[in-house]
């Protein structure tokens, strides 16, 4: 008779099998660079998670793309015009319910009130496409954000690029759109990039930094935020209140084109 563990190693043993089985397929069959291989997961749970990809990748490779309309099954959806202002929030609550009850998630980001949540179900994502794939326990979500709150990201990342020093991808990045010096003046790529290495020279890297807007507007393709900027410096804070002009980008989101940070920061720190 084997004792207990014995019987747990060779338990042990059959999972790992079945489970180099199943990358091994995932590898031939779908071209799996991954090998999903986590020592902080028992066999079991392994398993269970290879038997989750390979589901998925049979799925994907034969989907089809539908409307979230057609995956909701197509219910009927009043217009906004004869939903009753004190019967929007119950409607929206009860079409998230749905989309849930299929596998969508909504995320909606920025401050949104019930009628424009409305609209932005029936009249856009109801006619988004995705893919047919259905697979117990998994979403797809979808981002639902105000301009006033992409404008605000963009600053943040903006902010972040400066603290954290990010030199591989930020400054060549700025070569695609036009750039402005604090006072509204054209300038340079490099200018701009000469601006940020002052700034560099002065200020050590630390991810400790935070922004918070004050004041956002969103008009005509422009956008301008007013932020106050914390971060910490030696063994205290320091901030600072800085204005930014946004531009969509050419590549995705927005660019921040023109900012008082830079001179902000070389201000006080100097």
């Amino acid at each position: 008779m084997l004792d207990n563990e014995s019987l747990d190693e060779i338990r042990k043993q059959i999972q790992e099998s079945l489970a180099e089985s199943k990358r091994e397929q995932l590898r031939e069959e779908f071209g799996m660079l991954h090998d999903y291989t986590d020592p902080r997961f028992s066999p079991e749970a392994q398993n269970d998670f290879l038997d989750y990809v390979l589901e998925f990748e049979r799925q994907f490779e034969n989907a089809e793309r539908i409307t979230v309309r057609e995956r909701i099954g197509n219910p009927p959806i009043r217009p906004v015009e004869e939903v009753p202002l004190h019967a929007l929030a119950e409607a929206v609550e009860k079409l998230l319910g749905l989309f849930f009850e299929n596998g969508i998630v909504v995320d909606f980001m920025g401050d949104w009130d019930d009628l424009a949540a409305y609209r932005f179900i029936t009249e856009e994502l109801l006619d988004e496409e995705m893919d047919d794939i259905r697979i117990e326990g998994m979403t797809s979500h979808f981002d639902a954000a105000t301009p006033e709150y992409d404008v605000e990201f963009w600053v943040e990342r903006f902010v972040n690029d400066v603290f954290w020093q990010e030199r591989i991808y930020f400054l060549s990045g700025l070569e695609k759109q036009p750039l402005f010096d604090e006072s509204g003046r054209q300038i340079s790529a490099n200018e701009f990039s000469q601006k940020v290495e002052a700034v560099w020279e002065q200020l050590p890297v630390t991810k400790h930094v935070s922004v918070k807007p004050v004041v956002t507007q969103v008009e005509e393709g422009e956008g301008s935020v007013t932020a106050v900027v914390t971060w910490q410096h030696g063994d205290g804070q320091k901030k600072i209140e800085s204005a930014f002009r946004l531009q969509p980008s050419p590549y995705t989101g927005w660019d921040v084109v023109q900012t008082s940070l830079l001179e902000d920061l070389l201000s006080i720190l100097n």
